[in-house]
């Protein structure tokens, strides 16, 4: 983008050079390469928004292996797993604001191993269903379970046979 192009000031070109960085994300910190544009003649440095976003995304990425955190596809997964919304998610999580619920799954955001942790509890029912009581979040009920936590009721078989209304029952024609 700047390679080769005139310094104004000092007349020298830039070159494309390299420098380590330290990148905190979500209160952690990671160390990587970062490209940056250099005068060859006074040492005048430029940093392009592309060269930062890099550097962050390779942070990012760098973080979620050495921390083992979930990638966003599988937050997202979770979440629609358990038939849950953003919002009721942020709630179970101690009053997380739905939107970085949203920039999880996005990548937008990272979360710590702390907030990691817990979206991994959720997998639990017991404790999926202890949050949600504490924060007062309603679940859905899952597939295959009654609202009160029982089998739902066996099928009655249809033997094609019509059954007509008595006179008393609603829906009777006179």
């Amino acid at each position: 983008m700047l390679e080769g192009h005139l310094h104004r000031l000092c007349g020298g070109r830039y070159t494309l050079a390299s420098e380590t960085v330290h990148v905190r994300v979500s209160g952690m910190t990671a160390r990587v390469e970062r490209e940056f544009y250099q005068c060859a003649k006074c040492g005048d440095a430029q940093r392009t928004v592309e060269q930062r976003e890099a550097a962050e995304q390779a942070a990012v990425a760098l973080l979620r292996a050495e921390h083992g955190l979930l990638a966003p596809k599988a937050i997202r997964q979770l979440r629609e797993g358990l038939g849950l919304t953003h919002a009721q998610v942020g709630e179970l999580l101690y009053g997380v604001p739905k939107g970085i619920v949203e920039g999880w799954e996005r990548g937008r955001y990272l979360q710590n191993p702390e907030a990691d942790a817990l979206l991994r509890s959720l997998e639990n029912r017991e404790e999926l269903e202890r949050r949600a009581a504490k924060a007062g979040v309603t679940l859905p009920v899952p597939e295959g379970v009654t609202a009160d936590g029982g089998a739902p009721p066996a099928p009655v078989p249809d033997h094609g046979v019509a059954v007509e209304p008595r006179a008393s029952e609603p829906g009777a024609t006179p």
